[in-house]
């Protein structure tokens, strides 16, 4: 089998052919196979679930992610004249990216609805044919996870593509679409295996779909669940933790690492500058480059020439979350690089987004830096949640793990009683994924929005003053709604 990240850079489910990369851009193809006629073998239906992975990229890889999920924060400020996200003035009819991730999410479910009822009743080896609909199932799970935690009451089938049924749905319930997340991450653990080798690295494994499982738990309150389904990860003795500063390497040395549960896919050659997948995050947090051309803010940063829009800066409560000594805050925050101070900052005393945002491997806006959906530190603070909720005090022993291993602190906290281990565990979470699209959504879950953007109301006065308890949902967009009815009644308070 041809390498994973490659293969899946090439595939279209709406093609459905099995030819090669250059065979699919031919503009007569030789022959045509519909989905029916198109599992009969193994190496279609690999085909088909590399597919399904396909559209992770662009979700990930593009600006509706980023400003749904970090601009509007307690974490990350936007330097945009106006934007909506950030200023909580977002409405049905001008909902700004949700629209993005509705579509890509329900795409990427319709190929993976397509991939289990297909590839179940395909003539293939059972060991395989249960993989693959594991990983299908994951995805699936993956991205109603998304769109739940966007939305609340989405639309939910797990049969074939139907277009006619599918423009009447009507939403259903978190708990109901939950309930499936749920079946599908149980069924996905008990058949996919631990890890893969070189040419599959990137799937879903074993390891992922019980930390997706564990974290579908916590958003739902149900600890125990959540503290089984962590303690299950932890006990397959799978993953680890990495150095903070090797998670993020500027030089994209560790990808796929040990810590990495799961991971979205990109490829780029630095050497030969061939981009195959590619996404430009990075862009968003270094400051423009000077007049001269080749420095960023008096800072050279080699040979690299990246594209820099000055976009996201650190609040002042992030900068102020770090302990001393803390060694996340210097690769999560920066005053300069290589020895070199920058002579510009987004605000007197501020610093710039650091080296764990950069790609100094990057050519213009074209980066191929994994980015992280997963990591084991998430897993240990989910464990450490779900136990302190259940007011175990043993969930200082996993914050402490997190915290002296990646902080390189050297005394463990004590002494503190459930609500002291809560504002622990917010401010940890907020430390470590930062940037990884997980703080709106914690947030949310903790009923915590409206505190947290007040808190930054000195970097993001229109948020503070218009941000609503009712902003724990985006609202469904009005283009979806006109297109269905069934989708009504709209969130509160849009």
């Amino acid at each position: 089998m041809k390498n994973f990240k490659s293969i899946i850079y090439c595939i279209s489910l709406l093609a459905l052919l099995p030819l090669g990369c250059s065979k699919m851009l031919d503009e007569q193809p030789e022959s045509f196979l519909s989905p029916d006629s198109f599992f009969a073998t193994e190496a279609q239906c690999i085909q088909a679930v590399n597919g399904a992975y396909s559209g992770l990229p662009t979700l990930f890889g593009q600006e509706d992610l980023w400003k749904s999920l970090e601009v509007g924060t307690d974490l990350m400020i936007s330097t945009a004249p106006t934007e909506i996200h950030q200023d909580y003035s977002f409405s049905a009819g001008n909902a700004g990216s949700v629209q993005g991730i509705w579509r890509k999410c329900y795409d990427a479910i319709n190929n993976a609805n397509l991939c289990v009822t297909k590839i179940e009743k395909a003539p293939i080896g059972t060991a395989i044919k249960n993989r693959l609909v594991g990983e299908a199932k994951y995805l699936r799970a993956m991205h109603y996870f998304f769109l739940t935690n966007t939305f609340g009451d989405v639309p939910m089938w797990t049969g074939e593509f139907d277009f006619t049924k599918i423009s009447t749905l009507p939403r259903s319930s978190v708990a109901a679409v939950r309930a499936q997340m749920k079946a599908d991450l149980l069924d996905a653990s008990n058949v996919l295996p631990p890890s893969y080798g070189a040419a599959d690295v990137g799937r879903a494994t074993k390891g992922a779909a019980l930390g997706l499982l564990a974290k579908v738990y916590l958003f739902d309150k149900d600890w125990a669940n959540a503290q089984k389904y962590a303690q299950m990860v932890v006990d397959g003795n799978q993953y680890q933790l990495v150095a903070f500063a090797n998670l993020f390497d500027v030089f994209n040395k560790f990808k796929n690492n040990k810590e990495s549960i799961f991971e979205i896919q990109y490829s780029r050659n630095n050497a030969t500058n061939v981009n195959t997948k590619i996404h430009y995050y990075h862009t968003w947090f270094l400051p423009l480059k000077d007049a001269n051309g080749t420095t960023y803010a008096g800072v050279n940063f080699g040979n690299t020439v990246m594209r820099a829009f000055e976009v996201l800066y650190p609040s002042a409560p992030l900068v102020n979350m770090f302990e001393a000594g803390d060694l996340r805050k210097n690769v999560t925050l920066a005053t300069g690089y290589n020895t070199t101070t920058f002579n510009r900052f987004p605000k007197p005393g501020r610093p710039w987004f650091g080296a764990k945002f950069w790609d100094l491997e990057s050519n213009d806006q074209s980066s191929g830096k994994d980015i992280y959906f997963m990591r084991y530190a998430d897993v240990l603070l989910i464990l450490a949640e779900a136990l302190n909720e259940q007011n175990n005090p043993t969930a200082l022993t996993w914050i402490n793990k997190v915290r002296l291993e990646h902080g390189g602190l050297t005394t463990p906290l004590s002494g503190l009683d459930q609500n002291g281990i809560r504002d622990v565990i917010m401010r940890e979470r907020a430390i470590e994924f930062v940037g990884e699209f997980g703080r709106k959504w914690d947030l949310f879950r903790w009923r915590k929005i409206v505190d947290a953007v007040k808190s930054v109301a000195a970097d993001n006065p229109l948020g503070a003053a218009n941000v609503r308890d009712f902003h724990n949902l985006f609202p469904i967009p009005q283009a979806e709604i006109l297109k269905n009815p069934n989708l009504n009644p709209q969130n509160t308070g849009y």
